[in-house]
């Protein structure tokens, strides 16, 4: 058996989200997180986008355990289609289980074996122990995770924040003091979100105090935006609501979801039975009596603020009087479909208040101070940053060396390096090849296979479909090809005409007798398409058949 401590990210390092690493111990591994990307308009008909697991599969390695952080869809979402081919007993917090049984739920997915843990009870496996700590975060339950070893320890944050009057009721720093007493860290490996920001950020607390003054110079309703896992934002809207006597209506399937599990675990407890109504209660009240909590925030085609923006609600329409505060950040790349959700909600007659007109907002990670003051008090021997596109983690090494971790012990890495910190602190010692697997509608599909690539040069370069008859020696055409162009900028007449001169060259250039169907179909289809190509300047599909009477 080797003897080794390694720590192999496999998503997460050089994107933000998507996050797994592998942390080797021996012949033990453990994984850590297992998130999704959403898909964007480069991969059409993708869904999801998660890390490959074939440099697995090629090596024959299995998880001794998943260690979960917290629930956010970039640290669980893909664990329902890796978990029947790497199963191993799942850890993680109460509220993240619940999230993950919901989703193996919702896909009719086997229940997975997952041990619930208490923060700070430290847990022996083989090889390593596990304690999670508390951290701030914009979902409850999110945990940091501290792995001891025989060659050292590690600390990982999660992701996380500083929140100094935290609604979790301890606070990030604090908590990092506590798993670290008396104890030397080998390693730290951080979340790099939000480093380019300077300072630190505001408390949950204030966009509370915040939200209680808007509500109360609006005539009509109130919208809050946010995401359906942000309970404590969630639990502002409620407090807002409260405050200015208005009941609250919540939108969205996940946030109905997240709400019901938040009762059930006695998150929401502090407020009354009544505060929120169903829809078909909204007529009995006059709009300054109602606070909509809804998801969207990123324009999703069918949440909740989207309904309400293009009045697809039939209980519920907005006008001039009515407010919308999106009260979450805008993820890289969704920038487009906020602006036009913000400008239908202009269209409709309301104000919309975001995170740059008003403090209606509050990350859940960390700024760059925050992110210094927790590297100076671990004191890591060796630095890792996590969770960050490539320039993220760059800056964050520079945070840390002003931090007091020297550029020497600082491990600049990225997705499929395998970085040895034990016995011997080697570095980056060798790579393993990694890509990324899609969901599209509900089913996994290969990064490696043809389909994506296929998808992408459909939409890309349309298709020409030619089906046409020729006689028993496949030498001549019998009657007028049928021709189907769909997404190419050239006439029918046009590819009929490329068709016949081509059809032409090729009894030229070879003997009667010489063609098969196949062989003569192929040859014209690449012929065809030469032509094509010619014209419109790409090579677009072209979809051949040759029938012979």
């Amino acid at each position: 058996m080797r003897k080794v401590f390694q720590v192999i990210p496999l998503g997460g390092c050089g994107e933000i989200g998507m996050n797994l690493t592998l942390w080797c111990v021996d012949d033990s591994y453990y994984f850590v997180d297992c998130g999704t990307l959403f898909a964007d308009e480069h991969h059409p008909g993708m869904d999801l986008i998660f890390p490959s697991l074939d440099c697995l599969r090629e090596r024959g390695i299995k998880p001794t355990a998943w260690l979960i952080t917290h629930g956010h869809e970039d640290h669980i979402g893909a664990l329902p289609y890796v978990y029947e081919e790497f199963p191993a007993p799942i850890y993680t917090t109460l509220f993240t289980a619940e999230l993950i049984k919901e989703k193996f739920r919702g896909l009719e997915r086997p229940a997975p074996d997952i041990h619930v843990w208490q923060v700070w009870q430290r847990t022996a496996f083989r090889n390593a122990a596990v304690t999670p700590f508390p951290v701030n975060h914009s979902i409850p339950d999110a945990c940091g995770l501290y792995f001891e070893t025989k060659y050292g320890n590690l600390l990982h944050t999660g992701d996380y924040r500083i929140d100094r009057s935290a609604p979790e009721g301890s606070m990030t720093l604090d908590n990092l003091t506590r798993v670290t007493a008396g104890r030397e860290t080998l390693l730290m490996t951080a979340d790099s979100t939000n480093v380019f920001v300077p300072g630190t950020d505001r408390e949950e607390q204030q966009i509370a105090t915040n939200l209680v003054k808007i509500f109360a110079d609006v005539r009509g309703r109130v919208v809050v935006a946010t995401f359906a896992s942000n309970i404590w934002r969630v639990k502002s809207a409620f407090h807002a609501a409260r405050a200015s006597g208005r009941k609250v209506v919540l939108l969205g399937r996940s946030l109905l979801r997240n709400y019901d599990i938040s009762k059930k675990l006695g998150l929401m407890s502090e407020f009354e039975e009544g505060l929120v109504v169903g829809q078909e209660e909204l007529k009995l009240l006059q709009p300054s009596e109602v606070c909509v909590i809804c998801t969207g925030t990123q324009g999703e085609v069918f949440s909740g603020a989207n309904r309400l923006a293009f009045g697809s609600l039939d209980s519920l329409r907005l006008d001039g009087d009515d407010l919308v505060i999106l009260s979450a950040r805008a993820i890289p790349g969704n920038e487009k479909s906020i602006g036009i959700l913000i400008n239908q909600f202009w269209r409709i007659g309301c104000r919309v208040i975001t995170g740059k007109e008003a403090e209606v907002h509050v990350s859940g990670h960390g700024y760059a101070q925050d992110l210094m003051d927790s590297i100076a008090l671990v004191k890591p021997k060796y630095f890792m940053p996590l969770h960050g596109e490539f320039r993220n983690l760059v800056h964050h090494i520079r945070l840390a060396n002003k931090a007091g971790v020297p550029p020497e012990s600082c491990h600049l890495v990225e997705n499929g390096d395998v970085l040895t910190i034990a016995p011997d602190a080697l570095g980056v010692i060798d790579r393993w090849d990694v890509g990324r697997d899609f969901v599209g509608s509900d089913r996994v599909i290969s990064g490696s296979a043809d389909v994506l690539r296929n998808r992408v040069m459909l939409a890309k370069n349309g298709i020409v479909e030619i089906s046409f008859v020729v006689d028993s020696t496949l030498s001549r055409m019998l009657d007028e090809a049928k021709i189907a162009v769909r997404g190419v900028n050239v006439s029918a007449d046009r590819v009929s005409d490329a068709l016949k001169s081509s059809f032409r060259s090729l009894m030229r250039a070879q003997r009667k007798g010489a063609w098969t169907p196949e062989s003569l179909s192929e040859e014209l289809r690449i012929a065809v398409r030469r032509e094509l190509e010619a014209d419109v300047g790409y090579k677009c599909v072209v979809s051949l058949f040759v029938h012979r009477i």
